[in-house]
């Protein structure tokens, strides 16, 4: 991974027999190179600064002397195969190393004091190094030895936790930090690598941590490091996504208009919350009309939150889910002793929305009877439990939603006219996803990064192949549909880029269909003849289809993003 510096030894040797005579050596050395012999599977080194002290010995060849003293043997240490800083034996002698290579050649030698300072310099480089990538990385950075002392701290580290290096480093990490959350300790007694993974050191505190041993030269762990990338806010942001329930509704100081959450610029949604907005600051009922998946209970919920009751409970009951022998209760409650036991019974939700709002879902699935109790509680401002006699004052608005014509069903006595009517003060009708394209684009980019934070995802783009099966897609599940297509694109998507291939088979079918028919129309602006109105018309329909992305309305007409840009431009459509 780093290139390390080569280590530097004396390359200017000579190898002589055994038989040579010391005055022969001592020539060698004069002429400042260093003389090497092997004897008994050992080696000697005689180097320049030996020449002074040879006349002072009485052997005459290198043999004699080394049959009366072992003092000019020498040990050997070998390179790796980066010729770099070699690992050093057990040194039990003065004299300088020889070198070696991988396969036992001498390269050279090195006195011990060129070790020293190789040594000291490398120590001191290799600590600049760590120090300087330590500082500029954007996580924090521990490092602990064996015995969990801290030896590295960094800046972020110091930002993150609020706690200066001067108070950590050289303390054990476990005297700041619950030492059984520690991943960083936990390496040292498992020695396994941790990547990406979700880790919580305090209570307040959420990272990504990636940590990994540290080993010597012989594979024994003496310390662990660990980087820590900040996502708190992150989380903290999905929190509030998820604590909106479904619809991702954040809390109310976030936005001072919560109806920017309802993504879409067409006409038809337009419409839908100029009319909400209006009735939030009333407390009228309001009936909400609309396929299932449209965002019924996300407008109701932000009406509520836009209204005056915004501190008080919004609760919801959804007819189609309760068994209708149980629907009383569940609105208006029971008195003790009705069903159960209990003496004191159950409040319903109308009560326990007290002065808060009520949605009631599929509110055409009410019971004649249920029907009736529902229109006095509107009309009188009062209810009467299951079981009681006592009439209970409760001030709680109501918003209905309904997926069918509840004027139809007034013919078919399914309905009761005057609870029909009494609801009907005002209706919205929320337009089904097919009929509002122009806002799919946007709805896409929110719960892109929505899921993306909940599954710690980079955002991913999308091809033009996939923006153009979206945009033409008829989505029977209208938005609930949509955020499940993004979610499981988010989490098969392996790369920055959300393909074809990770939509369902439904919209790639229905990408087929819509190739295979427009295939004819998109050619005609291929053709020299065309009319610069057809061409118009053409490029009008395709951006119509794409929802104004010029790179899939481009891959739509066949032609590409350049041209398209071009023609724009000379038909001044921009």
């Amino acid at each position: 991974m780093f290139n390390n510096e080569h280590f530097p030894f004396n390359t200017a040797i000579v190898t002589v027999s055994i038989q040579t005579t010391l005055e022969e050596v001592a020539s060698h050395l004069n002429k400042n190179t260093a003389v090497i012999a092997h004897w008994a599977g050992q080696s000697c080194l005689f180097t320049p600064e030996d020449a002074s002290i040879l006349p002072a010995l009485t052997a005459v060849t290198i043999q004699a002397l080394l049959e009366k003293s072992s003092f000019f043997l020498a040990a050997s240490v070998q390179l790796d195969d980066n010729n770099v800083f070699p690992q050093l034996p057990q040194v039990t002698t003065n004299r300088p190393l020889l070198i070696k290579d991988k396969e036992g050649n001498i390269r050279g030698y090195s006195p011990l004091s060129a070790l020293l300072r190789a040594a000291a310099f490398e120590q001191q480089k290799w600590s600049s190094y760590f120090t300087a990538l330590a500082d500029t990385v954007t996580d924090a950075v521990t490092v602990v030895d064996r015995g969990g002392a801290v030896i590295c701290w960094n800046s972020v580290a110091e930002e993150l936790y609020q706690l200066p290096s001067a108070d950590v480093l050289g303390k054990r990490i476990g005297e700041h930090f619950d030492v059984e959350t520690l991943m960083v300790l936990k390496i040292l007694d498992e020695g396994r690598l941790i990547r990406n993974t979700y880790h919580r050191p305090r209570p307040d505190t959420h990272v990504l941590i990636n940590a990994s041993p540290i080993r010597d030269a012989e594979g024994h762990i003496i310390g662990g490091i660990a980087t820590e990338q900040d996502i708190t806010q992150l989380v903290r942001l999905n929190e509030q996504l998820t604590a909106a329930d479904s619809f991702g509704l954040p809390y109310k100081e976030q936005t001072d208009d919560l109806f920017t959450l309802i993504k879409g610029k067409g006409p038809a949604i337009g419409k839908v919350i100029q009319w909400a907005k209006k009735v939030a600051a009333t407390e009228t009922p309001v009936l909400l009309i609309g396929e299932s998946g449209v965002g019924k209970e996300q407008l109701a919920h932000i009406i509520h939150q836009s209204s005056s009751r915004s501190e008080h409970p919004f609760l919801t009951v959804n007819c189609g889910i309760v068994p209708s022998g149980l629907l009383e209760a569940e609105l208006f409650g029971y008195q003790g002793g009705a069903f159960t036991g209990s003496e004191t019974g159950q409040a319903g939700k109308l009560e326990q929305a007290k002065d808060g709002t009520l949605f009631i879902n599929e509110v055409e699935k009410l019971p004649l009877e249920v029907q009736a109790k529902l229109y006095h509680y509107i009309t009188q401002q009062t209810i009467t439990r299951s079981g009681g006699s006592q009439p209970i004052r409760v001030r709680t608005r109501i918003i209905i939603a309904t997926r069918q014509d509840l004027a139809a069903k007034l013919a078919t006595h399914e309905f009761r006219s005057d609870l029909y009517y009494a609801l009907n003060v005002i209706s919205i009708r929320i337009p089904p996803l097919r009929d509002r394209t122009e806002d799919i684009p946007a709805m896409v980019q929110m719960y892109l990064k929505q899921f993306s934070l909940q599954y710690q995802k980079p955002v991913p783009a999308l091809s033009p192949e996939v923006i153009l099966a979206l945009t033409n897609y008829a989505w029977p599940g209208n938005i609930q549909e949509l955020k499940n297509v993004i979610e499981r694109c988010v989490i098969l998507s392996d790369e920055d880029m959300i393909l074809l291939e990770h939509l369902p088979s439904a919209l790639q079918e229905g990408l087929l269909s819509l190739s295979s028919t427009e295939g004819d129309s998109a050619a005609i602006l291929l053709k020299a003849k065309v009319t610069d109105e057809e061409e118009i018309t053409l490029i009008e329909e395709a951006l119509a289809k794409t929802a104004g992305n010029k790179s899939a309305a481009a891959k739509l007409l066949g032609i590409s993003r350049g041209t398209l840009y071009n023609k724009m431009k000379e038909f001044h459509m921009e």
